[in-house]
């Protein structure tokens, strides 16, 4: 399982947040994308991810997340854990190792998170070209047993939920006005006769 455990936020804090980061990158998800909220007994929040979010977004997520606290007293208050399998940031070598992410720096000038695998491997990623391999960082890779989650508790949303879809799937939706669809329906006929048209004049 990816997810992300957050610490000194109350998990309505957290969905809240979580729907707020959505809504900065409309264009950057499938609909179908989804987030799953649990409450654990130490009274943190752990956040479920998606198999489709990428390393990139899930530190774009972790900053977002860090940047709402207050005061930060440890790494461990906003960390992710996942299995790498995309190459944003990590090489393709390490596709399959677990890795855990949490912010190096959330400064506007100078925000960047740090990466660090099953393996002990660590690198830097500041958002602006590539990670940087840290050497002898001191940090050994430790994931932490998230217990029991509490499945009553739970709360979930899809990325369909937050931002609406586009005007033309609403038009053509059975609860759409004829009106709607005819205008749709229209504008796609005449665009297919153009295109028609077209290799018409342009074979023959």
């Amino acid at each position: 399982m990816d997810y992300i455990k957050v610490n000194g936020l109350s998990k309505d804090e957290v969905v809240g947040l979580v729907k707020e980061w959505v809504k900065l990158y409309p264009h950057s998800f499938n609909q179908d994308v989804t987030f799953a909220f649990y409450e654990t007994t130490d009274n943190q929040v752990v956040i479920g991810l998606h198999d489709d979010l990428s390393t990139l977004a899930v530190s774009l997520l972790v900053i977002y997340l860090t940047s709402a606290l207050k005061e930060t007293t440890s790494t461990d208050d906003v960390a992710a854990y996942l299995t790498v399998d995309d190459n944003e940031i990590l090489l393709k070598q390490n596709y399959g190792r677990r890795a855990k992410i949490f912010a190096k720096s959330t400064d506007e000038d100078n925000t960047g998170v740090v990466i660090l695998l099953e393996n002990d491997y660590c690198v830097e990623y500041y958002f602006k070209g590539h990670a940087k391999p840290v050497k002898d960082s001191g940090m050994a890779f430790e994931e932490p047993q998230i217990g029991q989650l509490d499945e009553a508790g739970k709360c979930e949303f899809a990325v369909g939920d937050v931002l609406p879809k586009h005007k033309i799937d609403k038009s053509l939706e059975p609860d759409a006005s004829p009106l709607q669809k005819l205008m749709w329906y229209l504008i796609f006929g005449a665009v297919g006769l153009g295109i028609g048209f077209l290799l018409v004049y342009i074979y023959f």
